[in-house]
């Protein structure tokens, strides 16, 4: 008897589980689940573009002071005076500044081109990921529509079997 009573509460559940499962909301859901990622998914690849964009300017105007300090030595050197001598050793300390700066910043700058490709990676990820999960709800869709139209043609199989031909005549 506990059997029995177990099979009708899962057919009841499976009943009102079936009756949930529109395949039409389940789009809409996927379609507006896509319309709040998406946006939040291109902010983190603009902000880790934007990190990788400054840091390569950084490196460029660091390679620049670089070259200008190394030629005002060159220049300093060549002059051969005790004055040009102290600011040439002022210039080779800031040179050597820069250079552990320059170093620092390609890291930083590979780093954040590394993250920004696991970014794009994992964007195209999730994109297709909605993009499977949408085509899925449509398929729903699809299979529902033709279940319905199998449904009312089996229907209507079965009331014309019911009426027969005297009901005709």
């Amino acid at each position: 008897m506990f059997s029995r009573l177990a099979r009708l509460l899962k057919s009841w559940f499976g009943f009102f589980i079936s009756y949930a499962e529109d395949p039409e909301v389940m789009l809409q859901e996927s379609i507006e689940e896509m319309r709040n990622t998406l946006p939040k998914l291109n902010q983190v690849l603009v902000t880790t573009r934007a990190t990788v964009l400054r840091l390569e300017q950084e490196l460029a105007e660091a390679e620049r002071a670089e070259k200008s300090l190394v030629s005002s030595i060159r220049a300093a050197l060549a002059e051969g005076s005790p004055e040009a001598r102290r600011v040439a050793e002022d210039d080779a300390a800031t040179l050597q500044r820069v250079r552990l700066e320059i170093e620092a910043t390609r890291e930083q700058l590979e780093a954040s081109r590394s993250a920004f490709e696991n970014a794009k990676l994992t964007v195209d990820d999730i994109k297709g990921r909605l993009k499977t999960k949408i085509e899925q709800s449509r398929r729903a869709i699809a299979d529902s529509k033709k279940a319905e139209v199998l449904r009312s043609a089996a229907d209507a199989l079965t009331e014309l079997d019911t009426y027969g031909t005297a009901a005709t005549a």
